[in-house]
């Protein structure tokens, strides 16, 4: 826990510097103006549509595109990052180890993207409220849930991804395309497969969203363990990819 602190300090305080601070919040309020000319008045459209807009843009661009690429962006970076500064021989002289110190980069990156996610949470329902899309208190906590285990799910597939593959950013894309959108919308059991696949049981919670993309809360469970399953399989497999590899500054560079 220790050890979790120090990391956490650091990280911190990378993540409020100036220049960061500055990206980070044009980036958030460039989603929150996207948010307000994707979804129209109330008085442009029934609240059907306007409705289904906004479920739309929550599944289509918050959770398939905006939150996989951050935690690819953000965790699969994490161990690179420190590669590139040169800081990682200080961490390996801790008395941690390896898998460990993985273990503990995931979780203060994981903690950084929930507080990072929860404000964007709050500037898109605070969008839809004054759009006057209807039925918004009765999305926010599935969307709460499910986004609380698509962050575990997607930031570990993405730490895993930054230790197998340099070009972890393509890799993920790719990914991304064949399995999460490609596979998860063959109506199979391969579609278990994808995390995606799992995440739209839960937001089938929401009786609108589920009409709207007609998808079913059957399996709920099963999802749940799915993506903490998933969760743990994609940490353990970066932890081992951490162990065995030496990485160097030259070698992150190429």
């Amino acid at each position: 826990f220790g050890a979790f602190l120090g990391m956490w300090r650091l990280l911190w305080r990378r993540q409020v510097a100036l220049k960061r601070l500055l990206f980070q919040g044009g980036l958030m309020l460039g989603f929150t103006l996207l948010t307000w000319l994707a979804i129209p008045s109330a008085g442009r459209v029934s609240s059907e549509i306007q409705a289904g807009i906004f479920l739309g843009w929550v599944v289509g661009f918050y959770f398939l595109i905006l939150m996989p690429l951050t935690c690819l962006s953000v965790c699969g970076a994490m161990v690179r990052e420190e590669v590139s500064a040169n800081t990682l021989s200080f961490y390996t002289t801790r008395p941690l180890k390896r898998a460990e110190m993985f273990l503990l980069f995931y979780f203060g990156h994981i903690a950084w993207l929930q507080l990072l996610f929860a404000c964007l949470t709050l500037m898109l329902f605070a969008v839809g409220a004054l759009r006057g899309v209807p039925g918004l208190s009765e999305l926010l906590p599935v969307f709460l849930v499910a986004q609380f285990l698509a962050l575990m799910a997607w930031g570990a597939l993405c730490s895993m991804l930054g230790m197998a593959h340099h070009r972890y950013i393509v890799v993920g894309i790719v990914y991304g395309l064949v399995v999460e959108i490609g596979i998860a919308n063959i109506p199979t059991n391969i579609a278990n497969l994808a995390l995606s696949h799992h995440l739209y049981t839960l937001l089938a919670h929401h009786g609108p969203l589920a009409m709207v993309f007609r998808w079913s809360t059957e399996g709920t469970g099963t999802a749940i363990i799915c993506l903490l399953g998933g969760t743990v399989f994609f940490l353990a497999l970066g932890a081992v990819f951490f162990t065995v590899r030496e990485l160097m500054p030259a070698q992150n560079e190429k």
